[in-house]
């Protein structure tokens, strides 16, 4: 294509915007609106989580929303061998192929992360009758504490990972772009709020999820099409 997707009006929103959610993470954290929200979904009467085993939120969003990845998997990859059956098809092979490995690799680098940091689950928390403490991301951590297992949020990831989609569009100059974007941001929203619901994340947890995919597509659309460093490398001294 003779000239690059990525220009001044798409630049902004897509390198910039999204660093906005790392302030309204820690914001969400250090102001106390983390606690709050999960908080409303915590019976302190009965000091336990009604919804962690309801039927919409367990059955419905999490384990359906697992099955929904894998047979949007299942769907990439029989159009995956479908093109290569049909010579007029053949020219979407990479970008299908580019979408694959966003999709993928966004939840892996989320799961690297979620073995790597001292941030629990709201249920697992003594102030909502749990065994360990609430420790912020940028908090010191006690000696002794095991690894958490909650931060970024790995179920969510799930919805945002299909953030590639935007970047798949942008590629062929779609305006459907903004349908790829909201598509991701819907399930993202609905995986995870079910599990903030249930009591296993915070907000804020899933806004650094957001982050995360949306990079990845970011840096490995850049990689498979590295004409679109154009306009980046024009604004460059």
């Amino acid at each position: 294509m003779s000239t690059s997707a990525i220009n001044k009006q798409t630049f902004p929103f897509i390198l910039f915007l999204p660093f906005l959610l790392v302030a309204l993470s820690v914001a969400f954290e250090y102001s106390g609106l983390d606690l709050w929200w999960v908080s409303l979904f915590f019976d302190s009467d009965k000091q336990l989580w009604p919804y962690r085993n309801h039927w919409l939120f367990e059955d419905i969003l999490h384990s359906g929303g697992q099955l929904f990845d894998k047979v949007f998997a299942l769907i990439w990859l029989l159009s995956f061998i479908g093109i290569n059956f049909k010579k007029e098809l053949v020219q979407y092979r990479k970008i299908l192929l580019y979408f694959l490995l966003a999709s993928a690799a966004a939840p892996a680098l989320v799961g690297i992360g979620k073995n790597m940091t001292h941030i629990y689950s709201p249920w697992d928390l003594q102030v909502f009758n749990g065994v360990l403490p609430y420790i912020r991301l940028f908090d010191p951590v006690p000696a002794g504490a095991p690894i958490g297992n909650a931060f970024p949020a790995g179920h969510a990831s799930g919805g945002y990972c299909f953030l590639s989609l935007y970047f798949v569009f942008l590629r062929y100059r779609s305006p459907y772009r903004i349908y790829g974007l909201v598509f991701s941001l819907v399930i993202g929203l609905a995986f995870g709020i079910a599990q903030q619901v249930r009591g296993a994340h915070f907000p804020s947890h899933d806004m650094v999820t957001i982050l995360i995919c949306w990079h990845t597509s970011l840096a490995l659309y850049l990689l498979f099409y590295p004409d679109e460093w154009r306009f980046l490398s024009s604004r460059c001294p």
